[in-house]
């Protein structure tokens, strides 16, 4: 019975082991690419809400093809010319992660403001209703006080400040973490990038 030498042996093992990362490497890769495609369709550019959502969903994906850069690069270091093509791809789009930090700051500020302008403009058109019914007690029912209107203004304006507290906290949270997610998985691929570049040159 003829065995394999053991030479021959080891020297097939880091081909498999290539050839392993590669395979898992461009499905991660594929995945990602049809997740964001599905997330992106109907496009709404023009939508600030929308924009910052679709960040959000990119960033926390975004592993997926920090996982699938890493392995199709380990397994691609016996190509020269297709580890450079790669991992110059992989520098490009560490940048696009960090400048499109940029774009999750600005809409996340002009969503907070739009917020707290739509709180403010609902809390003045009732305000308004009060003191209209003050102004003119005749017209209150026979249950309603005068006394009952100023409590019930001086309850809205606190619910009011309650929920424009909340409304900066959850716009102010999705902001942060979004640009979060992006800083590390572009600085991660910016990494890989450099990582398969100065492999080729030793």
């Amino acid at each position: 019975m003829t065995s394999i030498p053991a030479s021959m042996s080891g020297a097939a093992r880091p081909e498999r082991t290539r050839g392993i990362c590669q395979i898992v490497g461009f499905v991660c890769l594929f995945g990602f690419a049809l997740n964001m495609l599905v997330l992106f369709l109907p496009p709404q550019i023009g939508d600030a809400a929308w924009r910052i959502g679709f960040l959000q969903q990119f960033g926390d994906r975004s592993l997926v093809l920090l996982i699938g850069a890493a392995l199709t690069i380990a397994g691609s270091l016996d190509s020269r010319r297709w580890s450079r093509q790669f991992s110059l791809f992989c520098l490009f789009l560490g940048g696009v992660y960090l400048i499109t930090c940029l774009l999750v700051v600005k809409d996340t500020l002009s969503l907070r403001q739009v917020a707290l302008s739509n709180i403010s403009a609902q809390e003045t058109q009732v305000q308004n209703e009060i003191r209209n019914a003050q102004s003119n007690p005749a017209a209150l029912g026979e249950n309603i006080t005068l006394e009952d209107l100023q409590r019930a203004s001086q309850t809205l304006s606190g619910q009011a400040t309650v929920v424009k507290q909340a409304a900066q906290t959850t716009v102010l949270k999705t902001g942060i973490t979004s640009v979060i997610n992006l800083v590390a998985i572009g600085l991660g691929l910016i990494g890989l990038g450099r990582y398969g570049m100065s492999t080729r040159q030793r």
